[in-house]
Order: structure tokens, then sequence, then C-alpha cells
């Protein structure tokens, strides 16, 4: 996900004066992880990815099952006892109860808003059930502009891959790796003089304004 949807979603949940939320979108391939934007402790977002805790969310399994908000507290009697583990775990690290969003689309894929109770900031379930129809309406927004970002990302990273050439790849790794001109060049076995007409040319195909903003733009579209 890039900036500009991390900003807009911040943006629009702070209009509810929601601070502390977890957005996912899974696409088609259950194989690939998610992508997750999230405010909840990075303790707790760090172990969730990396025990893969997605496959097994039983907040997430549940919201796969309906299009209805729901709160958490109204699947917890339902649960198993595994299940009942994951909650156990996520309090220790200061996430309790909360409301789930969800959007299941045509094509497989799927986009979860999970937005936790706030005791300071007056943020409840009652809070969430006199705003689910407004929230419901704001994740579907989300969805439709992440979609379309995601396709003008797709679009500008193949289009990349084809423009860029071999030795400009390698000179946007190096770039991108933190290594000066004059390192590059010996690195590669080139002129500065080479390395800078080939940033140049980078520069100009990227449609950016210069190497600070190619470097960027190649680590936002993972095109190396």
């Amino acid at each position: 996900m890039n900036n500009n949807f991390h900003d807009d979603l911040h943006s629009k949940l702070g209009t509810f004066n929601i601070k502390q939320y977890q957005y996912l979108f899974f696409d088609r391939s259950s194989v690939i992880a998610p992508e997750i934007c999230s405010t909840y402790p990075k303790a707790w977002l760090k172990f969730y990815q990396k025990e893969k805790l997605y496959h097994t969310d039983p907040i997430i399994n549940s919201a796969r099952t309906t299009v209805k908000p729901f709160a958490w507290s109204s699947i917890i009697p339902f649960l198993s006892s595994d299940d009942q583990i994951f909650f156990k775990r996520a309090k220790q690290f200061g996430i309790h109860d909360g409301y789930t969003f969800a959007v299941n689309d045509a094509l497989g894929n799927s986009a979860f808003l999970n937005v936790m109770c706030d005791d300071e900031l007056h943020i409840d379930i009652l809070f969430f059930n006199s705003h689910r129809a407004e929230l419901q309406m704001l994740l579907v927004d989300l969805y439709d502009l992440y979609l379309r970002q995601k396709k003008y990302i797709e679009y500008y990273r193949n289009k990349a891959h084809l423009i860029i050439s071999e030795k400009e790849k390698q000179v946007l790794s190096l770039g991108c790796d933190g290594l000066k001109y004059k390192e590059i060049a010996s690195k590669l076995g080139i002129s500065e003089r080479t390395v800078k007409f080939h940033m140049s040319k980078i520069v100009d195909k990227l449609e950016v304004a210069n190497a600070k903003q190619a470097f960027l733009r190649v680590k936002e579209l993972n095109i190396i």
C-alpha cells in the first residue's frame, strides 16, 4: 500500500475519531500474505506477520463468511479453544474488543477493516453500532480507491520493467542500497559520468524530478 492510501485511510477514520485500526487486503490467491495498514501496537503487528496469524485469525475467518459488520464479542462464545487462545494473545498486546467490516468481491479479493474500542475517546460497541452503515460505506469507498491505485501501480511497474534497461536496473539497485555515484561506478566498472548519464535517463523514464525521487519510486513499485 502506498503512502497516499495510508493517509486517506487515516484521514477518513479520523473523522470518526478512530485511532486504532487495521486494514487488510487479501489477493484472490490465499498463498500471498495480505497487505496491511495498521495503527495497532508495532510489537503485535510484527508478531502477527511473523507467525502468519492472518491465516488463522478468527476475526478474519468470521468476516469471510458474512457481509454484515460485527462486534468481536459476538463471535467469541462460539469460537474453538484454539481461537480463544488467539484473543488471549492479542490482549497481551493491548488488543481487546472491537468491530470488523468486510468486503468480499466477485473476483475472490477481500478487504477487512478492524477497528478497536478506545475508552479514552469513548469509542465503544454502541458507537460502532450507531455508525456501522457509514463505516461500511467508508470501507467500500476505500476498497474502490485501493483497487484503482493498485491497478495503476501494477501498470506503472510493468511499464517500468519494459523501459528500464538491465544496466539502469543495476545502477538503481546500487543507488537504492545507498551507494554514491563514484561507488556505483567502481562496482560496475564504468565511469562516474556514465552513472550520471544512466540516472538522467532513469529520471526521465520514471517521470520524476531527480535521482532521490527515482530511488523512492523504484522502492514503491518494487521494480528491482
